[in-house]
């Protein structure tokens, strides 16, 4: 797999979603959205509070000087990150914790699901994924300052967050909500995207690699149809705006992920 960002002259610069959030960073994601840093990478989000200045997943190293840029075009620096939430372990949202963490320094606090937390302070490195790329592999092991739990709330720069552990991509995969001027925005990783009508809807890649489960799969989408969001920022893609589309969204990709795991012979084969 070459890892490549896209020519300068071809990135966007960053994408305001709605007032004090933006996309920084991300990649075309097979030509389905518009590329802003390496194409590989994973959604960047940015997300400024009265007393914060919060980061949502940081991609890979190819990707961060041009999240960088993007950083810099909103006056933001990567030093004055004070709040890191990454979404889950995978190298395509994480490759860059370590050089975001040396830039911000000390005061930056960095938040992950206490299941990947266990998992890099045991240097077990399977939910990374890096792996399955090829050599060398840049990944340097970063500091976990929060290990977040199920239904934890914490606050994050004056504003309020809720986690909800909800595995299947992967054992530790979270969905951070965040009540952004009314609106109930949330961050989900690689969980659910915006579905097109060209292609239908997407599960977060399956790996035995990083662990995914199909049976936490489904269990964790029918959970996320009970969480009220008006914003839904997936780990690749466009937002899902709207409650209605994000329901619809997330009740599609259920009925993807019932039908995979009811194909006995696929799962044999899959490992999953």
């Amino acid at each position: 797999m070459n890892q490549s960002i896209t020519a300068a002259s071809t990135l966007a610069g960053a994408q305001k979603i709605i007032d004090n959030l933006w996309r920084v960073g991300g990649g075309s994601w097979n030509g389905r959205t518009t590329s802003l840093s390496a194409e590989f990478d994973g959604n960047v989000y940015l997300l400024r509070t009265t007393d914060a200045t919060i980061l949502v997943d940081c991609a890979t190293l190819t990707g961060l000087p041009a999240v960088t840029t993007n950083l810099d075009q909103l006056g933001v620096a990567l030093q004055e990150i004070d709040e890191l939430l990454l979404t889950h372990s995978p190298w395509d949202h994480t490759e860059a914790t370590a050089a975001v963490q040396t830039a911000a320094a000390s005061h930056a606090r960095t938040h992950l699901n206490s299941t990947g937390e266990a998992f890099l302070e045991r240097s077990d490195h399977r939910l990374v994924g890096y792996q399955i790329t090829p050599p060398p592999h840049p990944f340097e092991p970063f500091r976990v300052d929060h290990g977040v739990n199920d239904r934890e709330e914490f606050e994050v720069g004056g504003a309020r967050a809720i986690a909800y552990h909800l595995p299947g991509h992967t054992p530790d995969s979270t969905l951070y909500t965040i009540t952004v001027d009314g609106i109930t925005a949330g961050f989900c990783g690689d969980i659910v995207f915006q579905p097109r009508s060209s292609d239908g809807p997407l599960l977060g890649q399956l790996c035995t690699l990083w662990l995914s489960n199909l049976d936490h799969y489904v269990e964790s989408l029918r959970r996320l149809l009970d969480i009220h969001l008006d914003l839904l920022l997936p780990g690749h893609g466009d937002p899902v705006r709207g409650s209605e589309d994000i329901e619809s969204a997330t009740q599609q990709t259920l009925e993807l992920a019932l039908a995979l795991a009811a194909e006995k012979r696929l799962r044999e084969n899959l490992g999953v």
